[in-house]
């Protein structure tokens, strides 16, 4: 009896050992909470991507030429590992962890782990891809598995008396004018062509003309914090009215939702600019005359240590109250946990700036050009009546273009960022300092 009870007793042993000698990795790390990041070793180079087509089935984007890490998680004594990957190079496939080099735009499977033990060879391989340059929708929120690692909804706020005071991100009376994202793209070089913005569904009250106000920035990053200098490099204003439904053509992330799809006039290069940060303001603190709000990933995917709290980096998404001109809150103070609203800015990398250009030409409709020498602002494009409109939507100067040109003096307008249509219905859009 004592022998058999041994003998069961070296089985059991032998069995959890056995169990133990798996193969795993861990996907790389994500571009989100970048100030949570502690390990000087880990170089995150990828971004989280929607589910949109465009993403190709990917949920994370890498630019060209970056070094990707995935990370072994192994457990048991593995006498050597060996790792394959499709098209990317490895600094050494028999390393613990793997450092993947991209060369080429593609959309990639992720690698496949071998870790051989003295009992034999385990693998771990996972059905995820990875996209690598190319034109990608860029998010906040990890879109692998629905519920799992993202769930997308709305924060609204109600009182104890069940009236709604309107939602996070979007129509409130809660003095919360307006929100925005902090994205970390890990570009050197590339192209933002257009941001999208997705809702829960379309409005259906609100006021005429009304409208929402979307501005790109660049920030600057310190170790803590983050500061929105000077002016805005780009901005729309769209009318409720635009807002398109699947009805319409777009595609949405939820049953019954809408979106805000806007396209820069020309592709803003984002060269030396790792750095974007997108605002979203506009709608009314009136909730009994306007319905706007956007999704937003309402997944409580993370805890943040007490010490990362007062790291502006070590957040996402923010939130401007009225009266303030800044977008520094962190929207987490407002009941928005940690999760980041569906703000898409889209991308294009790994072309040549050139290349880049001649590809999307096409995709953007008959434009004005426009040149700044001496504080002379020299417009061109078709004969005929021309506006310049500010971003409040107000026309500032008029005139007509004849030959092909018109003239305007700088002096004429104040600082900031204008757009030029003329009859013909081509538009430039340009800063003035």
């Amino acid at each position: 009896m004592k022998k058999l009870v041994l003998s069961l007793a070296m089985a059991a042993v032998a069995t959890s050992f056995a169990s133990a000698q798996e193969a795993s990795f861990d996907h790389p790390i994500g571009l989100r909470y970048l100030g949570t990041i502690k390990n000087p070793d880990v170089q995150p180079a990828c971004s989280y991507l929607s589910r949109n087509p465009m993403n190709d089935g990917a949920f994370l984007w890498a630019p060209v030429d970056s070094k990707v890490k995935y990370t072994n998680t192994s457990t048991g004594e593995a006498q050597s590992w060996n790792w394959t990957t499709p098209g990317g190079t490895l600094e050494d496939a028999t390393a613990k962890d793997a450092i993947i080099k991209y060369a080429e735009p593609g959309t990639y499977t992720f690698p496949t782990l071998t870790a051989n033990f003295a009992s034999g060879a385990k693998t771990a391989t996972y059905d995820h891809k990875l996209k690598v340059g190319g034109r990608a929708e860029l998010c906040l929120a990890d879109c692998r598995v629905w519920t799992v690692t993202y769930g997308l909804g709305t924060q609204y706020y109600d009182n104890q008396n069940g009236a709604v005071n309107g939602s996070l991100g979007g129509t409130n009376n809660l003095n919360i004018a307006g929100v925005g994202n902090l994205y970390m793209t890990s570009l050197e070089d590339g192209f933002l062509d257009g941001v999208n913005i997705y809702l829960p569904k379309k409005p259906t009250k609100y006021k005429e003309g009304a409208k929402i106000r979307v501005q790109i920035w660049m920030p600057s990053i310190g170790e803590n914090e983050m500061v929105l200098t000077y002016m805005p490099i780009d901005g729309w204003y769209t009318n409720f009215e635009d807002i398109k439904t699947s009805e319409d053509g777009a595609w949405v992330p939820v049953q019954g939702g809408a979106v805000i799809q806007l396209k820069c006039s020309s592709p803003i290069d984002l060269y030396g600019k790792q750095f974007l940060f997108i605002s979203v303001d506009g709608w009314s603190n009136d909730p009994t005359t306007e319905d706007f709000c956007m999704l937003m990933d309402v997944m409580p995917n993370k805890t943040m240590e007490p010490e990362d709290a007062n790291n502006l980096l070590a957040h996402n998404s923010f939130v401007r109250l009225n009266n303030e001109n800044d977008f520094l809150r962190p929207v987490s103070y407002y009941g928005g946990n940690y999760g980041s609203f569906m703000i898409c800015p889209v991308v294009r990398g790994g072309e040549t700036p050139s290349s880049a250009l001649a590809q999307v030409s096409a995709d953007y409709e008959a434009k004005m050009g426009c040149t700044v020498d001496g504080g002379v602002i020299t417009l061109t494009g078709a004969d005929g009546h021309f506006e310049v409109y500010n971003m409040s939507g107000m026309a500032c100067v008029a005139g007509e273009i004849t030959g092909g040109t018109a003239e305007i003096q700088a002096s004429a307008l104040t600082p900031g960022i204008y757009v030029a249509r003329n009859a013909a219905g081509q538009t430039v859009k340009f800063v003035t300092k």
